[in-house]
């Protein structure tokens, strides 16, 4: 390339030569004399040159940094890459473990709470459960109370009418008893008399006897001859518990009051 452009130049400089010097003769007005000058035609070897159009500056490439020996950096990415899979790993297990000691935690206070509860639960059953039995206990003390409050209200008021009763059979016995003349004071027999709820006499025995049989005889007949007890039928309809506790069956001591010797 660089013989090319020498030789490109020598050329130009020649024919640049040549021609100037032919400009000078004509401005001079040079004649030459007139006489046959032969002239031998010189030549002039030339070559033709192509002339290029001038080429564009060249950017001097930029001086990359030298590259590293590839198989160490091969191995400094490698080691690279170790150190952080290694550090994954890490993190990994120490996040493994933190999640089995966050769900250990949360068990364990789980349980702790659920036994609390059932402690509290079996606390307050138990609470609930006295409360119960105590609430029991004055109420069946209390029902009791009434019961015998009531019990011996009514026992009184039995009483009462049991005898009021008793006294009214006596005196109809009384009232239709014929002394016998053997009787005499002191005697009584104890008579077994049985009535239906009308008041009506249905049997009529002696328990136990005076020792004077026609006294004995004498009660007995009396009984009979009453054969209804009308007062013992408004009883039986009134207060049913009493007239067959008192006088379905009922035993009867009759002991005359104004016996004489």
């Amino acid at each position: 390339m660089n013989n090319t452009l020498k030789a490109y130049s020598a050329g130009i400089v020649c024919s640049v030569s040549l021609h100037g010097l032919l400009v000078v003769v004509l401005m001079v007005g040079w004649t030459p004399e007139r006489k046959q000058v032969r002239i031998q035609p010189q030549y002039i070897e030339a070559t033709l040159l192509q002339v290029e159009p001038p080429k564009a500056p060249v950017t001097p490439p930029t001086k990359k940094p030298p590259k590293k020996d590839t198989q160490q950096q091969n191995a400094a990415k490698k080691r690279a890459e170790q150190k952080r899979q290694a550090r994954l790993r890490e993190e990994k297990l120490a996040a493994e473990k933190k999640a089995r000691e966050d769900k250990a935690r949360k068990d364990r206070q789980r349980r702790e709470r659920e036994q609390a509860e059932a402690r509290k639960r079996k606390q307050e059953e138990a609470r609930k459960a006295r409360e119960e039995a105590l609430k029991r206990e004055q109420e069946l003390a209390f029902a009791e109370a009434l019961k015998d409050e009531e019990a011996f209200r009514n026992a009184a008021a039995d009483e009462q009418l049991v005898g009021s009763y008793s006294a009214y059979i006596s005196d109809r016995i009384a009232t239709n008893w014929s002394r016998p003349p053997s009787a005499r004071r002191g005697m009584e027999v104890t008579l077994i008399i049985q009535l239906v709820p009308t008041g009506r006499v249905v049997s009529v025995a002696v328990e136990k006897g005076s020792g004077n049989s026609a006294f004995d005889r004498s009660a007995e007949q009396a009984v009979h001859k009453v054969e209804r007890f009308e007062r013992l039928q408004e009883l039986s309809q009134s207060n049913p518990r009493l007239f067959e506790s008192s006088f379905r069956r009922f035993r009867l001591v009759f002991r005359p009051d104004d016996l004489r010797l």
